[in-house]
């Protein structure tokens, strides 16, 4: 919740004001959208799957409202019911988000390249190798083919960006709200690119990907680099022969500097340059001697990414 403000994990919010002086009566520190879950789409009945998204946006008038679409039929959602509300949608003050939640995320966003179909008689099938040649694989249907976006676009149109892109009207976007990791992430804007559409997918990381994420994914470890033994210093340091050099840790005294908006490392540094550096010491011998809140740390991040 460094990086973003939206959370479904009322607790979350708990531990911020707790252990980093967030105060919700002062800040923002969370919140959330009006957003369904498949149980709210079984209610309605999936014979009547049009009039509960039609109720919901009657509940809900304004803002954004995210839908979970493919509790049945993902396409009839966007091939019928969404055209038959379109009125109502384009009314709305927000954006109503279309959410699909089951298959490959990168497909069901974009849908598929041409010269990954073969179209005969009106009919679309994936391509299939035989160890000859190409042949018709499996069937699918053109909604299938073009994809979340596509289809979007189809029914509610938007404009071209100054770099020739499209961009889906403001009323309606999609979000893919589980699965998705950094190449998924990359190759569902890669293929909209090819496609002539600006990156506009909303991602979430969801259980799948905090699933597959260790400290090791973003380097991030705390690691022993200088030790004393009978007041004799040591630089010590781990490089195992097993690893590609991502484990590789610094070695001996560590000194940080900021130039040209980057931070750069520098290693096996004199006590006085180790003083002369961006690094603070926070935590020390079992006591806090620094405490950020988290509108600092917010505040500092921000600043770094845009370096």
């Amino acid at each position: 919740m460094l990086s973003f403000e939206g959370t479904d994990v009322i607790p979350a919010i708990s531990f911020l004001e707790k252990y980093y002086g967030a105060d919700v009566e002062k800040e923002l520190v969370g919140a959330s959208v009006p957003a369904t879950e498949h149980s709210v789409m079984c209610m309605g009945e999936k014979e009547s799957e049009v009039e509960t998204f039609k109720r919901l946006l009657e509940l809900f008038p304004k803002g954004i409202l995210s839908v979970v679409s493919d509790t049945w039929d993902l396409w009839k959602v966007c091939t019928e019911y969404l055209p038959e509300l379109k009125k109502e949608i384009l009314a709305r003050d927000g954006k109503l988000v279309i959410r699909p939640d089951s298959g490959d995320p990168v497909k069901i966003i974009t849908g598929y390249m041409m010269n990954e179909l073969i179209i005969e008689d009106n009919r679309v099938y994936l391509q299939d190798y035989n160890g000859y040649r190409f042949v018709k694989g499996k069937e699918i249907s053109l909604a299938e083919s073009k994809g979340v976006i596509q289809l979007l676009w189809d029914g509610f149109g938007g404009i071209t960006n100054d770099l020739g892109f499209k961009v889906l009207d403001t009323h309606i976007g999609a979000i893919y709200g589980d699965s998705i990791n950094l190449q998924r992430a990359a190759a569902i804007c890669e293929a909209l690119k090819q496609k002539g559409f600006a990156s506009q997918c909303v991602f979430g990381v969801g259980s799948f990907t905090y699933q597959y994420n260790t400290r090791d994914t973003f380097g991030m470890a705390m690691k022993a680099t200088y030790v004393e033994v009978d007041g004799e210093g040591r630089e010590i340091f781990k490089n195992p022969i097993t690893d590609d050099g991502t484990k590789k840790s610094a070695t001996g005294l560590l000194q940080v500097k900021k130039g040209n908006g980057k931070y750069i490392l520098y290693d096996k540094v004199s006590w006085e340059e180790e003083a002369d550096s961006e690094l603070v010491t926070v935590y020390k011998n079992g006591k806090i001697i620094k405490e950020y809140s988290l509108e600092e740390i917010r505040m500092r991040l921000a600043d770094h990414s845009t370096t």
